[in-house]
Parts: structure tokens; sequence; C-alpha cells
């Protein structure tokens, strides 16, 4: 857990203060992008650790995951969501929308304000 969570915290941490500096007018293509790589940073590190954690389980125990929470070990899925903005509305690792972790949510659908 320490470990991902450094990593998580190393991929997010820079995005969070470019976020937070941003003024009332900016690039809404840059935004997505600085999220975008923080997200793909996020699902391989979730990749990586897919295999580990299932072989920690039985196979009992695995069935006793709930749906989503397997779906989070499956490196097929995860390789699914990398590049999308799908799965932020069951993201497990999301307590309130917005743009947690894998899943995201939101992503190119407006919000921005370079133009609006």
């Amino acid at each position: 857990n320490r470990w991902y969570i450094v990593r998580m915290d190393s991929a997010w941490s820079p995005v969070a203060k470019y976020l937070a500096a941003l003024p009332n007018e900016y690039d809404e293509s840059d935004v997505y992008e600085r999220y975008l790589t923080a997200r793909k940073k996020t699902v391989d590190l979730l990749i990586k650790l897919s295999k580990p954690l299932t072989g920690l389980l039985t196979p009992e125990q695995y069935r006793m995951l709930p749906a989503i929470v397997a779906s989070y070990l499956d490196t097929r899925y995860l390789q699914g969501i990398r590049n999308g903005t799908a799965g932020g509305a069951q993201n497990p690792f999301n307590s309130g929308g917005g743009a947690g972790i894998p899943g995201g949510g939101g992503g190119g659908g407006g919000g921005g304000r370079s133009g609006n």
C-alpha cells in the first residue's frame, strides 16, 4: 500500500499543484493532457500490482470480491480504461467524483475556461 500511495502521489501532486494555480482563463487541452498523463501512470501502477495482489487471494476469496473491486485486479479491464474516461462513477478510489483514481470521471466534457 505504501509503495502504491507514494507513486500515486508523485503522479498526482504536480497535477494538483498545476490545477490550483490556474487562472480563470486556461488551455483546456493542456489541463486534460496533464490529467490524462497522471491517470495513465496510476492505471499502470494498478496493472503492475494486479497479478501480485490477485496471487494473495484464494479462488474462493477472489469470488467473494465485489465485481468492481475484482475489475480493478483485471489487467484487461485496466488496459481498457487506461486511455478513456469510463469508470469514474464506479471508482472505488474516488469518494466524490472528479479526477479520481484510476477511472477519473470527467474529461473532455466542458468546464474549461478557454474561450467559453
